[in-house]
């Protein structure tokens, strides 16, 4: 079956931003004066549902857009500090060379995302990108319609055990990253298709090279 379409998430995936973010997690509990969760809890425990999060570590009484307010602000005073992942780009080249449509799917701010796929160079090799993706699966379908490509014939790669449920809710071929927002004991509970996936993993994995290279089957 041809591989017509690549979609990447964003945040802890193609960006390696968990310290910056973990960095904007603890000044939210700094500023509501609650201790932070140490980082291992936080990728243990972080969800789409993010409220939840804050909520069981003690910060009630804020909404989502105080908090968003408050990342937004950390962001744009530290956001420099935040990379590709090694050997993103070359990756999502390599997709774009050989004929696959790409796309980026993910819940960032989709202003605080558009400014940073421009600051990396990205545009020229990314199709479609959708931010503020809070209802994962509606956004991978709404994805799919816009490039008239099936589930079946598109993979998604995500750092979450979240962002890889709804993709295979929807059918989507997954490659599971263990080096982003949760821990790999995290992603395992998903069950990708492709598990263990680090950038450089995902180009020199004799399977899934294969199948960029050749659009073969998942």
């Amino acid at each position: 079956m041809e591989l017509k379409l690549a979609v990447f998430d964003w945040n802890g995936t193609t960006i390696d931003d968990l310290p910056l973010v973990y960095g904007s997690v603890k000044e939210i509990f700094r500023i509501y004066g609650i201790p932070a969760p140490p980082l291992e809890s936080y990728r243990e425990e972080i969800t789409a549902d993010f409220m939840k999060f804050y909520e069981n570590h003690g910060l009630t009484g804020a909404t989502k857009e105080d908090l968003n307010a408050i990342r937004k602000r950390y962001l744009a005073e530290h956001g420099h500090a935040a990379k590709l992942h090694p050997v993103a780009k070359e990756l999502i080249e390599l997709c774009k060379r050989i004929g696959l449509q790409t796309a980026i799917v993910s819940a960032e701010i989709a202003d605080v995302l558009d400014k940073r796929v421009t600051e990396f160079g990205l545009f020229p090799f990314i199709d479609r990108i959708t931010g503020g993706a809070y209802d994962k699966p509606a956004a991978l379908i709404e994805t799919l319609d816009f490039f008239g490509v099936a589930a079946e014939n598109a993979f998604y790669l995500d750092d979450t055990f979240d962002g890889l449920m709804a993709a295979k809710s929807v059918g989507l071929n997954t490659i599971g990253f263990c080096n982003g927002y949760n821990s790999r004991k995290r992603i395992m509970y998903a069950e990708p298709d492709f598990p263990n996936a680090d950038f450089p993993e995902v180009l020199t994995h004799a399977d899934v090279r294969d199948i960029i290279l050749r659009g073969g089957a998942l």
